[in-house]
């Protein structure tokens, strides 16, 4: 288990290494084999989908200046496709009442062994990224979601509803799932400690980063 962990926001020109911590990861949990061709393919789609996001909120967990966890969200515009739009062709505006804010949520991992103890890193980048969305009175949340991570989620008393059949991407069965606004208040009430003892570090810059191997 990893100790002293620090959390910072990520700018978007750091998008690359965000990309290549969320696609390692994913390959440590699922053991998928891959070839470097592939592994370079997919990153190299993941980055130029990511930096059409020129409004997200990038949230880190590091110890000793090496990523071992992270979190995107940002608001839609009326110009940009979330991911899950392309992936489950699903009209998002059509599952949310007119006006309404609507957020998206993705690279989400945390590092294989990192987080046993109490779900704190796992906890603390949901409730980092929920926070975002709150602000906006009312947002709804849309995000792809592993089956098994979607059953952590609803654990810990979040309203996650799934919206889709799951389909393979990126190495696992994945599920695309709606966070109604009121789905999530329990959630965040409940762990504002953990907001509460991290944001007084969020406007230091991001110090030079390593990620895994």
């Amino acid at each position: 288990m990893i100790h002293n962990i620090e959390y910072y926001t990520m700018c978007h020109e750091n998008v690359d290494e965000l990309i290549h911590f969320v696609i390692n990861e994913n390959h440590l949990h699922h053991r998928e084999i891959v070839t470097a061709e592939q592994i370079n393919s997919t990153r190299q789609i993941l980055c130029a989908e990511e930096k059409q996001y020129f409004n997200s909120h990038i949230f880190v967990a590091m110890s000793n200046n090496i990523i071992c966890g992270s979190i995107r969200i940002f608001q839609k515009t009326a110009t940009q496709i979330l991911p899950i739009e392309k992936i489950f062709n699903i009209n998002v505006e059509a599952l949310a009442n007119s006006g309404t804010p609507i957020y998206h949520i993705g690279r989400f991992a945390v590092s294989k062994g990192a987080d046993k103890r109490g779900f704190h890193i796992f906890k603390t980048l949901i409730a980092l990224a929920l926070q975002v969305a709150q602000q906006g009175q009312g947002g709804i949340v849309f995000a792809e979601c592993d089956v098994k991570l979607l059953r952590t989620i609803r654990l810990l008393g979040i309203e996650a509803e799934a919206i889709g059949k799951p389909i393979l991407y990126l190495g696992s069965e994945t599920v695309p799932i709606k966070l109604p606004w009121a789905g999530y208040q329990i959630f965040l009430n409940k762990n504002k400690d953990l907001l509460f003892s991290e944001l007084r570090i969020f406007s230091q810059d991001l110090p030079d980063i390593n990620v895994s191997p």
